[in-house]
């Protein structure tokens, strides 16, 4: 939103990313199962905005901040060994954030993450995969019933969403193709606490009524201690076997985020004031906004709308 409203023939907006396309991450778990396109979800950066000049656009990541001198020092993502600086009038910083492992073993080599359109075209082979493989001559019971469970650890917004988007293609599209196996398909949404932590509690009471009320989902109350190829083990040392484990239990900064000497919260999120300066920049021209941000003593819900509106009041605030 930021981007869009600025007035560039009046000034120079210097885009620094990794990826070549604006993502909308609300709606990548959607595309797990087809019920959007990936295409449909990306906008790319160079064709839905005029620059100034080409060069404004940079295929590259942010790795350090000089505050005084205001710069910043970025690598490209084409050709590492490139390490630059940018100048700046003005800083926004929106990097986002990470999947948190939580530092539980096996985390990041044996489940998937849903955080970039790579992640959600894996997530959705591998579906395809497991059914495909359930069917081959040879496979026993135990093993096209591990095949066939598939299992979310995280009951925040995106595993909710992705549990449901999975039961839905599975009981709407899958039982068409694979009606003999639908009796040993089962997902599974696995969080310690409460699930959508962060919501009202009716709402996470219909979540949790709606969950139940689903013949081939079922919610397990318990922590993940370990995720290993074909199953994951919970804290009371139940073995469950299983073909899929995604993983949104959580982020986590990005590296760029924790290099800023500036004040954090506990969760390593950079305090922004109400107008979302960062706090700690005595210029008042660094600003942050976004999961790698927290407005300090007002929290704000990590959703789509507060990121529109943040980068219009950014935009504001620095004219």
């Amino acid at each position: 939103s930021l981007f869009r409203t600025v007035d560039r023939a009046k000034f120079d907006v210097i885009v620094v990313s990794p990826r070549n396309h604006f993502l909308f991450t609300p709606l990548l778990a959607s595309t797990t199962v087809g019920t959007l396109e990936f295409r449909s979800i990306i906008e790319p950066i160079r064709s839905s905005v005029k620059f100034r000049d080409e060069r404004h656009f940079h295929l590259s990541e942010a790795v350090r901040v000089s505050i005084d001198e205001k710069v910043v020092w970025c690598r490209s993502v084409i050709e590492p060994s490139n390490l630059y600086p940018i100048s700046y009038d003005n800083l926004v910083v929106a990097v986002g954030a990470v999947p948190n492992s939580f530092g539980i073993p096996g985390v990041e080599t044996n489940a998937f993450f849903l955080k970039e359109l790579a992640d959600a075209r894996a997530i959705r082979n591998r579906i395809i995969i497991n059914f495909e493989l359930a069917v081959q001559p040879g496979r026993t019971k135990e093993q096209m019933r591990r095949l066939l469970h598939f299992v979310i650890v995280g009951g925040g917004p995106t595993g909710v969403e992705f549990g449901a988007e999975l039961h839905d293609f599975i009981k709407q599209d899958i039982s068409k193709m694979f009606a003999m196996e639908m009796k040993d398909v089962r997902v599974s949404l696995v969080e310690a606490s409460q699930i959508l932590p962060s919501f009202d509690r009716k709402l996470q009471r219909f979540a949790e009524k709606r969950i139940q009320q689903r013949e081939k989902m079922e919610l397990l109350k318990a922590a993940v201690t370990e995720v290993r190829r074909d199953e994951i083990v919970l804290s009371d040392g139940k073995i469950v076997p299983c073909g899929l484990t995604v993983w949104a239990a959580g982020i986590a900064p990005r590296p760029f985020t924790l290099s800023l000497d500036v004040p954090k919260t506990r969760q390593n999120q950079i305090l922004v004031d109400s107008h979302l300066r960062v706090k700690g920049d005595a210029s008042g021209s660094m600003f942050a906004l976004g999961d790698c941000a927290a407005v300090d003593g007002n929290f704000m819900p990590p959703t789509a709308q507060v990121g529109h509106y943040s980068g219009r009041s950014v935009l504001f605030t620095c004219r």
